[in-house]
């Protein structure tokens, strides 16, 4: 992307087909839509200059090749936002734009704002073009949800559905359990609570789910939620917070309004089992995905490549911008009944020149970098390349026994006992180290085919069709050339890759 603010390439370290924006930065994918054939992507956008405070910017594409970037439309602009436009989502009614967020409003005193002086205010307003919004309208305050909510409510996912529209709000209730609220609506304007979702028993799966929503895909429903809270395990929840989906066993809405107590209730509706939790990315930068159905019908998803709240656990080198957002993700489901992500159809236009991965082309050495025993490096067998630039799609095929892929002597992908391990090896990793992943989370129990997607510094990995996805930053020493080398029994396929058009920035 143009309009760096940096003096050296290898100190910016800026994506060439990924969204960041000129300066400030950016989380969670908002409003996320398409009108007559041009996709509208939000995303939290918190500026350094001029403005200030939480925002939603706005871009624009028609072909996931060319993106135009609109600044920030909606901001913190009165009483019902005044610390901040938080997240939401987008229905397109009539050619036109509705967008539901949160307006974060903190009252002045002495607050905890966790359980006390703050508003959650859920504010509706409506666009043609993304562009220009009329006047902020409030469509649900604190007075509107159940008693036994906190203060943390927020990010509305709307949908239609029934002849009616149908809200998603995560929740944290005053007892630290992570709930979702469903509310429903004729026009989009009054809302009425019908009910809630939580996980069964006394433990709850984390004290907030961020970000909720709904998933239709294959047949099925899926609720989507961003887990705050929850223990790390060997295995699983690795992140300091983490996404994924319960696959519902018949219609969300139905579902929810089970609840029979609603307003009155004591406490959100226990139904859903903690053990059918299902990660939707197992890497160290990943969180608050959005999905949405296009005009031809394909459920898309795109994710923040970033976590909250871990200023002292990684560190991030660059300077004028911060963090950014996945390619786009078409979801499916395959033949195992596991809902899969792969990067979309118009990924594959960006790719220009095929390389050759031979034996002479490998590179790195067998032996120990470091004192750590995921420094191991054994490129015995090994096939490589070492390319310009450092945009790549490698996808491995067909892949027999265990083996690893390297990228340059700093990012090492391998099968190590019964997991599939992505690990750094050096520097590059900026405080991130290892991430586990199951073989049993691959419905085959084995590690078939790895697509890799590397661009400058993001690496997405999909494995097994996109069953299981790891997404990670990375920030190599140099971002002029890229050196590949697998020892994976398959057929290797690659291809440099062009970056995106960006305008307006």
């Amino acid at each position: 992307m143009a309009g760096s603010n940096t003096e050296h390439p290898a100190h910016d370290w800026r994506p060439a087909y990924h969204i960041t924006v000129p300066n400030g930065s950016l989380n969670d994918p908002n409003g996320l839509c398409q009108i007559d054939g041009t996709y509208h992507v939000f995303h939290q956008y918190t500026p350094s200059w001029p403005a200030r405070g939480v925002c939603w910017a706005h871009w624009t594409t028609r072909d996931f090749r060319t993106w135009e970037f609109h600044g920030s439309p909606i901001h913190p602009d009165g009483d019902l936002d005044r610390n901040g436009s938080y997240s939401g989502s987008a229905v397109v009614r009539d050619g036109r734009m509705w967008c539901y967020l949160t307006g974060n409003v903190k009252e002045p005193g002495n607050y905890d704002y966790d359980f006390a002086g703050r508003k959650a205010n859920e504010l509706l307003c409506v666009s043609d073009d993304g562009d220009h919004f009329d006047c902020k309208r409030l469509v649900l305050s604190n007075a509107d949800y159940p008693a036994y909510c906190s203060n943390h409510v927020r990010d509305p996912y709307v949908w239609g559905q029934g002849g009616e529209y149908h809200m998603l709000l995560g929740v944290r209730t005053v007892k630290n359990r992570s709930a979702v609220i469903l509310y429903h609506s004729r026009n989009g304007i009054d809302w009425q609570m019908e009910g809630s979702l939580s996980t069964v028993g006394e433990r709850p799966l984390g004290y907030m789910w961020e970000c909720p929503g709904r998933i239709a895909v294959g047949g099925r429903q899926y609720l989507l939620v961003c887990p705050q809270g929850v223990p790390k395990r060997d295995l699983a929840f690795q992140s300091i917070y983490n996404c994924g989906v319960f696959p519902l066993p018949g219609d969300l809405v139905e579902m929810a309004r089970g609840d029979v107590g609603r307003m009155e209730a004591a406490g959100p509706q226990r139904v859903l089992d903690p053990e059918s939790f299902v990660e939707l990315d197992y890497g160290f930068d990943f969180y608050a995905p959005q999905a949405f159905t296009d005009e031809s019908g394909r459920t898309m998803l795109m994710g923040w490549i970033g976590l909250p709240d871990v200023v002292g656990e990684y560190d991030d080198p660059t300077r004028a911008w911060k963090c950014s957002i996945t390619v786009p993700r078409e979801l499916s489901t395959n033949a195992a009944g596991r809902l899969c992500q792969w990067p979309v159809a118009e990924v594959d236009a960006l790719r220009g020149e095929r390389v050759a991965l031979t034996p002479e082309g490998a590179h790195g050495t067998s032996g120990l970098i470091g004192s750590s025993p995921y420094d191991m490096v054994c490129m015995d067998g090994a096939v490589g390349a070492t390319v310009p630039g450092c945009q790549l799609d490698l996808i491995v095929s067909g892949i027999r026994g265990g083996g690893r892929i390297c990228l340059n002597a700093d990012l090492e992908l391998s099968v190590v006992g019964q997991a599939v391990e992505l690990a750094f090896l050096r520097r590059a990793g900026r405080g991130r180290g290892v991430r586990r992943v199951p073989l049993s989370a691959l419905s085959e129990g084995a590690l078939r085919s790895v697509r890799v997607l590397v661009d400058t510094s993001v690496v997405e990995v999909f494995l097994n069709g996109g069953e299981v996805t790891l997404t990670t930053r990375w920030y190599p020493d140099r971002v002029d050339r890229l050196g590949v080398s697998s020892t994976l029994q398959g057929d290797h396929s690659a291809w440099r890759l062009d970056g995106w058009t960006f305008l307006g920035v």
